[in-house]
């Protein structure tokens, strides 16, 4: 998948990027942030899908497996 990249000027912490590099074991700062924004944005697909889901009743559970709610 190609993407476009585009220099953009930030204000960060530098101890916290530098920590999020030690943690991703990322190359440089960049990566390290276009990492976690691809992450969050997948969270955020997954939050959708699921609120989606929830509106349309939820999953049907054919197995008669999930547990009752006890009033």
């Amino acid at each position: 998948m190609s993407r476009a990249l585009t220099r953009t000027n930030l204000l960060l912490e530098s101890g916290k990027v530098r920590q999020l590099r030690k943690t991703l074991h990322s190359r440089s700062n960049s990566e390290a942030v276009r990492r976690v924004i691809e992450e969050r944005l997948a969270v955020e697909a997954g939050l959708g899908a699921l609120r989606a889901l929830r509106e349309l009743g939820g999953p049907e559970d054919v197995f008669g497996r999930a547990l009752t709610k006890k009033k």
